[in-house]
């Protein structure tokens, strides 16, 4: 009897797994569905869907229950035929199928009217197209529009307008969610966290709000892939949250809270407002990513950010008023430390913090180099630590940029980890790993460094400080200044200080720079027009043309 038992059930798991292979969790295009406007779900005969039930179809409401539970579509091909126009007044459903080797052609219509709250379109797409779709005046409160995650996937000619897209996680306890990578989380006005995918020609035009920590952008929360003609426009105010001693540092970015991979051709106009509490926590801001760029796997070099605008105003508030500053760090491209090339990047937009690490007109630290960059925006930092029109903190070169505008940092109080500097092109070059040259940077505009009680910041056209070690050294070269500098410190036209007393061998070299603009000084400083303080400095071939006023 025994044996008969075992026997019969090794021939009902046979069974099951041999009705198994018949009807698969995934829904293949062969078995065509019921409800489609027409069509079969193949490449040549794609689904056809014309309204919003067929649209829900898609989403995984079936209209016919199989009675099987299925889990995605697969190698599944759909097209629009008409607009889709939601009833706004009412909440989507959950999405019941995910998406897996599928595409999705908009043909150019619209779907209109998305109100959810929690509840993306699609659930799961891996491996999918989606392509020439609009999507225009949503309600969306905490969730992205299209998913939470999308892998190895391509989005193109996606436009999402005239919406409102809100993420409120000030009570939120658990820091454990599927948009949770690397123990942030992530929150996109499209797509939450996106992986391996193509991002071609997005338009996003959105009204977007922000309150509680985390890592954001109107296009995606994380990013790792390549991006090319994308667009941002709208509003996108945060109220950054103190949650816990020692939190993570929260990323805001006009199109990506973080990313990993290349931007190229793309122009943020969004309007960024960053309101932080009166405690100490951190925040990295941009207009294009608020976090830096990291290489993919493979080739460890190369652009990150190619022919990149922001034209966006960025604001910072905050009631923070202490020695020590805020670790916050504010740019027109990326605030984060960017391990990657920056060529032909350029940022028009005003911006402005209080109590921060550092702003600048394109990024704040690179460990790659910068061509051909410039910044044309209103840059003003209060009790900041560096304010520059292109980058605070260089590793690698940096090569034909210019400022334009005005470029103000302002001290209140004392702050024990340093003064309130401004330079017009770099403030720190550092030469630690390698032999780093500043060539055929021009700035042309004001640069201010205020601190009238205790005399303390300091002023430069291009550089504040280089430095040197034993083993490398810094080159400024074809420089020229014809903004007016002014410092409580040091002020110079081209390089503020420069050298390292300590150090026996090798030389920086200043050379073949000039400077025509107003140098204001509070007298004893060392030629001022070129450099306020050399030491181990080659200063050779430079001219200086301007006035020195002794404030």
């Amino acid at each position: 009897m025994e044996k008969k038992i075992r026997v019969t059930t090794l021939f009902l798991v046979i069974l099951l797994a041999i009705i198994a292979l018949y009807h698969p969790n995934t829904v293949k295009a062969a078995e065509v569905i019921d409800g489609f406007h027409g069509g079969s779900g193949t490449k040549d005969n794609p689904y056809q869907i014309a309204t919003v039930e067929e649209f829900e179809i898609l989403r995984g409401n079936l209209n016919v229950d199989d009675g099987y539970d299925h889990t995605d579509f697969y190698d599944t091909y759909f097209v629009l035929t008409k607009d889709i126009a939601y009833d706004s007044s009412k909440q989507i459903s959950a999405p019941q199928l995910g998406l897996t080797k599928c595409k999705i052609d908009g043909k150019g219509h619209t779907v209109s009217g998305i109100t959810s709250n929690g509840k993306s379109l699609f659930n799961r797409v891996n491996e999918t197209e989606i392509t020439n779709i609009k999507f225009k005046n949503c309600n969306l409160k905490n969730t992205p529009l299209l998913a939470k995650d999308i892998f190895d996937g391509k989005l193109s000619n996606i436009t999402f307008s005239n919406s409102k897209v809100s993420f409120n996680n000030q009570n939120k306890k658990d820091f454990s969610d599927e948009s949770n990578f690397g123990s942030k989380l992530h929150y996109g006005g499209l797509v939450n966290w996106v992986y391996g995918t193509k991002t071609e020609k997005v338009n996003v035009n959105i009204n977007m709000t922000i309150k509680g920590t985390g890592v954001y952008g109107m296009l995606y929360g994380n990013f790792r892939g390549n991006a090319t003609g994308i667009k941002t426009a709208g509003t996108l105010k945060a109220a950054i949250l103190y949650v816990k001693k020692n939190q993570a540092v929260s990323c805001i970015g006009g199109m990506f809270g973080n990313i990993e991979g290349t931007v190229k051709n793309s122009v943020n106009n969004a309007k960024i407002t960053v309101s932080l509490p009166n405690k100490k926590v951190g925040c990295s801001i941009a207009g294009i990513s608020g976090s830096g760029s990291y290489p993919l796997e493979g080739k460890k070099t190369g652009c990150r950010y190619y022919k990149c605008k922001n034209q966006g105003a960025i604001k910072v508030t905050t009631k923070w008023k202490n020695k020590e500053r805020l670790f916050v760090n504010v740019a027109g491209i990326t605030a984060g430390f960017t391990d990657g090339d920056i060529q032909s990047c350029s940022n028009s937009g005003n911006i402005t913090a209080p109590f921060s690490e550092g702003i600048a007109g394109i990024t704040n630290t690179a460990n790659g180099t910068i061509t051909k960059c410039s910044n044309s925006g209103k840059i003003t930092g209060v009790d900041t630590k560096r304010v520059s029109g292109i980058v605070n903190w260089a590793y690698k070169n940096v090569k034909s940029c210019t400022n334009s505008r005005a470029i103000k940092n302002s001290a209140s109080v004392i702050h024990y980890d340093g003064d309130s500097n401004a330079a017009g092109i770099v403030n720190y070059v550092d030469s630690k790993y390698r032999n780093v040259t500043i060539r055929d940077c021009k700035n042309k505009a004001k640069v201010t460094a205020v601190n009238k009680r205790y005399h303390a910041s300091s002023a430069a056209g291009i550089v504040n400080h280089i430095g040197q070690t034993n083993k490398y050294h810094s080159t400024v070269s074809k420089c020229s200044n014809s903004g007016t500098i002014s410092g409580d410190g040091k002020s110079s036209g081209i390089v503020d200080s420069s050298g390292n007393w300590q150090v026996k061998k090798g030389k920086n070299v200043i050379k073949s720079c000039t400077n025509t603009g107003k140098i204001y000084i509070r007298g004893g400083e060392e030629k001022p027009g070129i450099c306020s303080y050399a030491v181990n400095t080659t200063i050779k071939g430079c001219k200086n043309r301007g006035k020195i006023i002794e404030k």
